[in-house]
């Protein structure tokens, strides 16, 4: 079994909201919504992120930006956006989705995501996750 379905399979059958697989082995999984625990999860992991294989609940740019950051080679995710798989596909980073949509909504789906709006403008994955950092950070100061 490849890493990436090691992944998916323990994604669906725990219910998380994403988990990190390399050589066979769960690095790190999150249960929490949003992008908070997977930047955490990644800064953690540092070098020994490169080439995991990574499977996210719901993958927008803002989840592709931290995989290509974190140098993970293959992504799957049940939901993903346009622009996350037109950024994984800059790093040639592999992908298995289950259905792709044009951006991914805000919980109120009449526009999108605050994650995927705060990552269109951003290129540079480093700096898209300095950004989403920022926010994530932001946010957990006023809750």
């Amino acid at each position: 079994m490849t890493d990436l379905q090691v992944a998916r399979r323990k994604l669906n059958t725990d219910s998380l909201a994403f988990v990190i697989v390399k050589d066979g082995v769960v690095l790190r999984f999150g249960t929490r919504e949003g992008v908070g625990e997977l930047i955490q999860a990644a800064d953690a992991l540092g070098d020994a992120a490169r080439g995991a294989a990574l499977a996210d609940k719901i993958a927008g740019k803002a989840v592709a930006m931290i995989a290509r950051a974190a140098r993970i080679r293959a992504v799957y995710s049940p939901l993903v956006s346009q622009a996350a798989r037109d950024t994984l596909a800059i790093d040639h980073i592999a992908l298995e989705y289950d259905r792709l949509v044009p951006l991914i909504l805000n919980k109120r789906n009449d526009g999108p995501c605050p994650m995927e709006r705060l990552t269109f403008p951003i290129d540079d994955p480093r700096q898209a996750v300095n950004a989403l950092r920022d926010f994530v950070h932001a946010r957990a100061q006023t809750a």
